[in-house]
């Protein structure tokens, strides 16, 4: 495939459970391995299978992994969380040491199977460890003790080993591989790799390696690039599940980059977000995402999880107790959080159905929205694509339906008639860029810290008088959004005004000017270092850290955890109300040992900016897009399982 592509895409090597975060980031519902192999996988699949029995262990908690192991007690203990499929009931078993965000997690990957394998027939029950119905015990026998936890626990990253990084050159002009070292202390200079060589970047004791292969090298060197790695890992004396990246010149990874000094593209995208590298060019160059070229590239609709760029045909139902009520062409693309609404999207290939689920919505509605959801796939063959999203994780496919449109979020509310409350006289609504032209607008709360230097907003003013402010770092994109949502809520003598120019009056409509996000990198069009969201532990003795893969949101950040927000220019230390004393107190040195270790050598003095669960400042919500400060007064978790149906 690689040759078939002119040795131009970059390749991963992956390993089961021990996949890399790019892998990891398109499964944000978690991973399932399931027994035997191509036939019994592929070719003999069995819907509607009410007499299965089967045992799942899940692992994880940003990335969940589902791994089929065989139906039997020695296979469970108290600190994770199992499946046991019984074709028409489905137990989630739960260890009496896991947490509820494990629970919340095996819920989900359970209730996959009961929608996408059952088809929405089977019953979901959790099952606590010593409270094992007559159903289980019949299956499994009686329960003898179980071991505290798995050994093996979630593979993570040592902290200590992000450094430890050495640069090699890589011959066969002799007929067997060579490696001569270039550099052994990182980061490195850009001009150590040569157009005409191919390099082995080492980062094995942080259990991975990357092949760079310069586009002048030797043919038979390019070509045998993944067995030149796993031939080095042998090498070296690495583990086997060491993961390899094969990188061509031109085509390197964030990842890849980190590892040197000041390095400069050569030709730079525009715009925030991903980038791909297209095939048929005499040489590599990066260019923006094309919704147009979906259709004739399939890599690009996989990087970018789009199907399609949205030109089929829409169906949009709202979720009542009545059943699903038909909503006007017209008022598509306007979703209110206090609904939840049903998508049907018909396409060439098929058809997906998308359950929106705001986050003021009923237990009621949530509960409704799911059964409606498979009631509909029912009547349509049970083909469809089922994907659940909750409001501000809308996915790009989903943005890119209402055309030029883009999609409004209004914050609370219901779209019902005779169900609408006056709206506040005072609006406030942020109009962020997703890909290329695809924009989402979401209704904030109306105050000052709400503002972003990256986006556009409007402020829909007492009286229904408008004003469009324009952050350093907004889009002509999102200025058009702003622009939209002005007139589609009607409003009057709408002004234009840039960041900085703010009149008394705009900050009295927003209750005072209070401090907003306004990092230096939001006001360019392009992140150098963009953001990234870790997990942080300790619990195994070591610091370990775990990113968490793909678009995060609000959503990612768990109670019982201490994240890391790098923004570059500063780290936030992000501390959940049910972290452990330790993590508390550690995180701050945490911090550190993160900054020091970072293979690009930045600044040792990078300032660290601790926060509390509940007491967040604008300059770090305003990296989360809608940020709800209403969130933690209540138990997500909770309403999150009760969306999922489980009993």
């Amino acid at each position: 495939m690689d040759d078939y592509l002119g040795g131009k895409p970059v390749q991963y090597r992956e390993l089961q459970g021990h996949e890399s975060t790019t892998f990891t980031s398109y499964f944000r519902g978690g991973i399932t391995y399931k027994a035997g192999g191509v036939a019994s996988g592929f070719h003999h699949v069995v819907t509607n299978d009410l007499t299965a029995q089967r045992l799942f262990h899940i692992k994880g908690r940003r990335v969940v992994r589902a791994t089929q192991v065989p139906l039997d007690w020695a296979n469970f203990n108290k600190g994770d969380c199992f499946i046991i499929d019984l074709g028409a009931v489905i137990y989630q078993w739960c260890g009496s040491s896991c947490n509820k965000f494990e629970r919340l997690k095996a819920a989900q990957v359970a209730a996959g199977i009961r929608d996408n394998e059952r088809n929405g027939r089977a019953r979901l029950v959790v099952v606590e460890e010593g409270s094992e119905p007559a159903e289980v015990t019949k299956v499994l026998g009686k329960k003898p003790d179980l071991s505290e936890g798995d050994d093996n626990d979630d593979i993570v990253a040592d902290i200590s080993n992000r450094k430890m990084a050495k640069l090699y050159m890589v011959s066969d002009a002799s007929g067997e591989m060579k490696v001569s070292l270039v550099s052994e202390e990182n980061p490195f200079s850009q001009s150590a790799l040569l157009s005409d060589e191919c390099f082995i970047l080492d980062h094995g004791k942080s259990g991975r390696i990357f092949v760079w292969k310069g586009r002048n090298a030797n043919p038979s060197e390019r070509k045998a690039a993944m067995k030149t790695a796993e031939g080095f890992i042998k090498q070296m004396g690495y583990p086997g599940n060491t993961q390899i990246q094969v990188l061509p010149e031109g085509g390197e990874t964030p990842i890849f980059r980190q590892f040197f000094q000041g390095w400069r593209e050569r030709d730079q995208s525009e715009g925030l977000g991903r980038v791909f590298v297209t095939e048929r060019i005499a040489r590599i160059k990066q260019v923006p995402f094309d919704a147009s070229k979906l259709h004739d590239s399939q890599q690009m609709a996989a990087q970018y999880n789009m199907v399609d760029d949205g030109s089929g045909d829409t169906q949009i139902w709202r979720v009542e107790s009545s059943g699903r009520v038909a909503i006007k062409p017209e008022e598509y693309g306007q979703f209110y959080g206090g609904d939840c609404y049903i998508i049907l999207y018909t396409y060439k290939r098929g058809q997906i159905i998308y359950t929106w689920q705001g986050s003021s919505s009923t237990r009621d509605e949530l509960t409704a929205s799911a059964f409606l959801t498979v009631q509909l796939d029912r009547s349509l063959g049970g083909n469809a694509v089922q994907v659940r999203v909750t409001q501000g994780k809308e996915p790009a496919h989903l943005l890119s339906l209402f055309k030029e449109r883009p999609l409004v979020i209004y914050r609370n509310g219901t779209s019902r008639q005779g169900g609408q409350s006056a709206p506040p006289p005072t609006r406030l609504f942020q109009v962020r860029r997703n890909l290329a032209s695809i924009t989402r607008i979401a209704e904030v709360e109306a105050r000052g810290r709400s503002l972003n230097s990256n986006d556009a907003y409007l402020l829909r003013m007492q009286g229904g008088r408008g004003v469009v402010w324009g952050g350093r770092g907004a889009s002509q994109e999102e200025q058009r959004g702003a622009q939209y949502i002005s007139q589609l809520l009607k409003c009057s003598n709408v002004t234009h005004i840039k960041e900085g120019q703010e009149t008394g009056e705009f900050w009295s409509a927003l209750g005072g000017k209070e401090e907003y996000q306004s990092s230096e990198q939001l006001e360019s069009q392009t992140l150098s270092h963009p953001p990234r969201l870790f997990a942080c532990s300790n619990k195994t003795g070591r610091f370990v850290i775990e990113e968490v893969p793909g678009e995060w949101s609000q959503d990612d950040l768990a109670e019982d955890d201490v994240m890391l927000l790098d923004v570059w220019d500063q780290v936030f230390i992000w501390i959940g109300q049910d972290a452990n004393e330790v993590e508390r107190t550690e995180s701050l040195k945490s911090a550190k040992a993160y900054i020091e270790s970072d293979p690009s050598g930045r600044d040792k003095g990078t300032p660290t900016v601790t926060v509390k669960q509940g007491h967040e400042p604008p300059t770090f919500t305003g990296w989360f897009l809608a940020w709800d400060a209403a969130r933690w007064s209540s138990d997500y978790v909770a309403r999150a399982m009760s969306s999922l149906k489980v009993k």
